[in-house]
Order: structure tokens, then sequence, then C-alpha cells
């Protein structure tokens, strides 16, 4: 706009300009640099240690055995919330903060995939018989397998489907059986993995 040639620029054009000449003369004296707590391309931040490997639990050696699993999972559950004692209002046998719960804080340091099944004494000296009395042989490396292990390729030939006389037993379906010398590792067959191993 010209009134008596002076030339008359709207103030917002104006106000937009300035700050756009301010932002480029700031950009333009420094150089950009990374926070040196990011580590590029990953998008991890870098907390000034090399990272530790991630882990479920305890070292095996301060895990409970699986006698002490086993049992914290069939202690008998009322399905009744706290009420007015220890712990969280309406907090389950399950969901008890293991601060006040000996099973849960037990059970917490048991690997999730190593947790046996609810099997009693008789369940599992039925299923040992059974599977002794099978005529497969016992697999090569069935020693060094515990609950937790995931099969390998060649070790998953050792897998029997469970003899007939104690696959009817809740929990069991869909498990097949390797075994070993002195004891019987029941494999989750689609993925592998040893989920309880039963000796007598």
């Amino acid at each position: 706009m010209k009134i008596y040639g002076i030339v008359i620029v709207p103030a917002g054009i104006l106000a937009t300009a300035t700050a756009v000449a301010m932002l480029a003369a700031h950009v333009g004296d420094r150089t950009p640099t990374l926070d040196p707590g990011f580590v590029p391309n990953t998008g991890q931040i870098n907390l000034g240690h090399a990272a530790a490997p991630w882990r479920d639990a305890l070292p095996q050696d301060q895990q409970p055995s699986e006698e002490e699993a086993r049992a914290a999972l069939m202690m008998p559950d009322d399905g009744s919330g706290s009420v007015g004692g220890p712990g969280p209002l309406g907090a389950t046998m399950e969901t008890m903060p293991e601060k006040f719960s000996q099973r849960n804080e037990l059970l917490d340091h048991v690997p999730t995939t190593a947790w046996p099944l609810p099997l009693d004494k008789q369940q599992r000296q039925q299923i040992y018989e059974a599977v002794m009395a099978d005529n497969s042989q016992p697999a090569a490396g069935a020693a060094a397998l515990k609950p937790g292990s995931f099969l390998t390729f060649a070790e998953t030939r050792d897998e029997h489907p469970l003899p007939q006389a104690v696959a009817g037993i809740d929990g069991l379906q869909g498990l097949t059986y390797v075994k070993g010398k002195d004891k019987v590792l029941l494999v989750r067959a689609p993925n592998a993995i040893v989920v309880d191993e039963i000796t007598m």
C-alpha cells in the first residue's frame, strides 16, 4: 500500500518477516548437535553404561525348586478379595503383591516358561509309569533339558504323543512327551517348549 510515496506494510507481514529473519540468524550461527544421551538410528537412550541383557528370573541356582513352585501354584484359592487385611483392598491370592504374599514372591522368582503344571503326586506318578512303559527309547539329549527349554529341530524327533491311559488328565491336552532315562519331559508341541519335568 502506498500513501504519498511511502510504502506501508501491514503489521502482520512485518512481524512474520522479522521472526523469520531472526530464526535464520539464530540457526545460522550454531551447528545442530545430538543429545549425548541419545543413540542415533535406534531411538534408544544411552544410560552411560553397557546395556545389561534382559532376564525374567534369578540365576538357576537361586530359583525355587520345581516342587516348591508346584506347591505354590496348587495352593487352594477361595477367590475372595482382601478386606481390611494386609495388602490392597480387593486383592485376591493371584493379584496380591509379593510383599504381602510369600506364594507370589516365590512364583515371581520362577521364569513363567518354567512354571510347572498343577499336577498332583498321583497324576505325576501315573504319567511317569505310562511313559516309562511305552516302547519309545530315551532321548540322547534329555538329561540337559528342563522346564523352559526349547527343543532343537533334531530333538523334536524324540517327541511322542502321550499314552492313551494319561492323555485325558486335565491340563495335558495338546502336550507331547520326551522320555529321559529317569525323567519325563512334557512338551507343548506347537512351540516345542518343555513345560514340565516329572521324576520319581
